[in-house]
């Protein structure tokens, strides 16, 4: 599900997902009858009613309650995982549909998507500053005109919680404060910021996703809201764009939304005769009015940028220069010696002749020198200097992306680098975490960068040469390779201003290693050990003929993974894995063997 989620949220951007959800009472989508007709990695589907090209059993005589017909539009006739279709590639026999997890669209009464909240329907009765709800068929302590009677359709009732039956900035309700007629409410971040599709409500979590997506077609601020202001009510920087990509209108304008956001009401909120992002009602973050009549504003992507303020273990540059954090041990343990001591090792990197690289008198590792990474001289007289291990840099994608990447930030990366093609298609193993042994041709970096040559000194001097590290793989080329043990393989790079980078090799190892791992849309690779069909029928193994007699054996098809055992198996290239049944009235059922591996798609 995690992956389905990274994938959904990834076709959002390309616009492969369908607005008509598959609800709770219908997880697999076979009530869906939508008009979406391109799969997950955007191909075009076949019509249900066509043999081309792709022949094939689900036709609308053979399933005719399942909604196929003379169209292309995504289905579910066999009860798949989710909706899915024939598609017109050739080379692809089939694909899932990005149908989404939209369940709490239909069911729960959280969920909303306007960003102004005004179909919110959910059960928050507090204001932003905790204060309580008065309910809307009150007029005490408030007397008022916003009543279920005069706002029929704004989710108004015999209740207190916040809504938005006039269309202002917010959901909001009257408080039972005499002292204080009405608040805003915080309800969590609307879906449709990016796109309709977006699953539930927007945790942080998925925030972060949300930014990262962003990041990607640069509309993330530079300029960071730091811890001590979280929602960016100081945030005086010169974005101007929102979430989604949409233009700001400015402040002291009133066309194409009119507001009583002006300068003369919020003095001190930053506004003016621009169209920056600001945060002047303490929203969840810095936010505008859009140029777009019918989106009245949008949230922007500040970020969760506080590391960057406050932590001294983020840094942004690759080579670290601009570390200023507490790791004291060499990458192979060695405790480092203090920069202002010359023993066991003397050295000219004192802070008196780097007073800008954060020397000082401790023994934190540093790079003063612009070498290729965070570096120390150590306490053992035998070993003069080693790299530090200090993770991940910040800026693998934009510069804006927040504070040290942790695995699960490194997955997102490598998703996002598979949309712009520049991961590499041979893994670096379990037994090779690092890609020390990877010996792919992959030239281009995670930002999509093309390698410099191990062999050519320009535009980057380095000592990384074939004669110094002959066992590393380099030579006349320039592919991705990990000579010294980094994080994962990397390569200089042909950029004058980027020294070098990380490559997209990837977290591939289950493709090595996990029998449940399999890449084909139906199967044909799967090696795992699933022995029951969708029904939950017990599979007969492969070398048997009872109670069904049969050709699918070993040695009829040496090469699909059949074998003295009942795994669930797709041995003649069928629509999915599948077995035989020990069920004498069923001859074979498909299995349930979860999701494909393809995110590389």
């Amino acid at each position: 599900m995690g992956r389905l989620f990274l994938l959904l949220a990834l076709a959002a951007v390309v616009g492969v997902v369908s607005s008509l959800p598959a609800c709770t009472d219908d997880p697999n989508g076979t009530n869906y009858r939508g008009d979406l007709s391109v799969t997950l990695s955007g191909k075009t589907c076949q019509s249900w009613t066509s043999q081309t090209p792709h022949g094939h059993s689900r036709t609308p005589d053979n399933y005719p309650d399942a909604g196929l017909g003379n169209h292309n539009h995504c289905r579910n006739p066999d009860r798949a995982f989710t909706a899915w279709c024939y598609t017109t590639d050739p080379d692809r026999r089939w694909e899932y549909c990005a149908l989404g997890d939209f369940s709490r669209q239909c069911t729960d009464p959280e969920y909303y998507e306007e960003p102004s909240g005004t179909d919110y329907r959910g059960y928050v009765s507090t204001t932003r500053t905790g204060l309580e709800c008065q309910a809307w068929t009150s007029q005490s302590p408030h007397g008022h005109s916003r009543t279920p009677d005069n706002y029929p359709n704004a989710g108004l009732g015999n209740h207190n919680y916040c809504r938005n039956p006039d269309n202002v900035d917010f959901v909001w309700c009257y408080t039972t404060n005499p002292g204080t007629r009405w608040d805003y409410c915080n309800i969590g971040l609307p879906i449709g910021m990016i796109s309709p599709s977006l699953t539930s409500k927007v945790n942080m979590g998925r925030l972060f996703l949300l930014l990262a997506l962003a990041a990607v077609v640069g509309v993330v601020s530079s300029i960071p809201a730091c811890t001590d202001d979280p929602n960016g009510t100081n945030y005086r920087g010169d974005l101007s764009v929102t979430l989604s990509g949409k233009t700001c209108q400015s402040w002291t304008s009133q066309t194409p939304h009119g507001h009583s956001k002006t300068p003369d009401n919020y003095p001190d909120a930053g506004l003016g005769n621009h169209n920056h992002c600001r945060n002047p009602d303490r929203a969840f973050t810095a936010w505008c009015y859009t140029t777009d009549p019918d989106r009245r504003w949008e949230y922007c992507a500040l970020g969760d940028f506080s590391r960057q303020c406050t932590d001294p273990e983020y840094y942004e540059e690759p080579s670290g220069t601009d570390y200023r954090g507490y790791v004291s041990t060499t990458r192979t343990g060695l405790e480092c010696q203090a920069w202002t001591s010359q023993s066991p090792h003397g050295h000219s990197r004192t802070p008196d002749n780097y007073p800008n690289a954060g020397l000082g008198n401790h023994n934190y590792c540093r790079n003063p020198d612009n070498v290729d990474f965070v570096w120390c001289y150590t306490t053992n007289p035998g070993t003069r200097w080693d790299y530090c291990n200090i993770g991940l840099p910040s800026r693998l994608i934009h510069p804006s992306l927040t504070s040290k990447v942790n695995m699960g930030r490194l997955f997102l990366l490598l998703a996002l680098a598979a949309v712009v093609g520049v991961v590499s298609s041979i893994p670096a193993c379990t037994d090779d975490p690092n890609g020390t042994n990877y010996r792919g041709d992959l030239s281009v970096t995670l930002t999509g960068k093309t390698c410099q040559s191990w062999t050519s000194q320009t535009p980057h001097g380095h000592s990384r040469t074939p004669d110094n590290y002959p066992d590393a793989g380099l030579g006349n080329h320039n592919h991705c390779r990990n000579p010294d043990r980094a994080f994962t393989a990397w390569c200089y790079t042909t950029d004058p201003d980027r020294r070098w980078e990380y490559c997209a090799l990837g977290d591939f190892s289950r493709q090595c290693t996990d029998p449940e791992y399999y890449e084909e849309p139906n199967g044909i690779d799967y090696r795992g050990y699933v022995s029951t069909t969708r029904t939950g029928l017990d599979c007969q193994a492969w070398t048997s003929q009872s109670p069904h007699g049969h050709s699918r054996t070993p040695d009829n098809y040496p090469d699909a993974g059949l074998g003295n055992h009942n795994y669930c198996r797709n041995p003649d290239r069928e629509d999915f894995a599948w077995c035989y049944t020990t069920d004498p009235d069923t001859r074979w059922e498909y299995c349930n063997i979860g999701l494909p591996a393809f995110e590389e798609d």
